[in-house]
């Protein structure tokens, strides 16, 4: 396989691997609102403070490593947040 073939088949293996994170984190999230809410603006901030740390990273591995910082930013950012959703009530409100 060429490398723009492993290339392809590595970025689809990570788009799978974050749908399900995803549904995973949706399911342990529930119903509510509010959690929902903590947990979105966790994903964001964490994602957005992968994408601030990329550039320096990039310049130490040569070569364009944002989607996967980006990624490992979303989940801190959920593991930050969900100290934070689970203290709020499961319930839908």
């Amino acid at each position: 396989m060429s490398d723009e073939g492993v290339r392809l088949v590595s970025k689809l293996a990570l788009v799978v691997v974050l749908i399900l994170a995803g549904a995973l984190l949706r399911t342990v999230v529930g119903p509510s609102k509010r959690r929902g809410r903590v947990m979105a603006f966790g994903t964001v901030s964490g994602m957005a403070l992968g994408i601030l740390t990329a550039p320096s990273i990039s310049n130490w591995f040569g070569a364009d490593v944002s989607v996967i910082t980006s990624c490992v930013g979303m989940m801190l950012g959920w593991g930050v947040s969900w100290q934070f959703a689970k203290q709020l009530p499961r319930a839908a409100q």
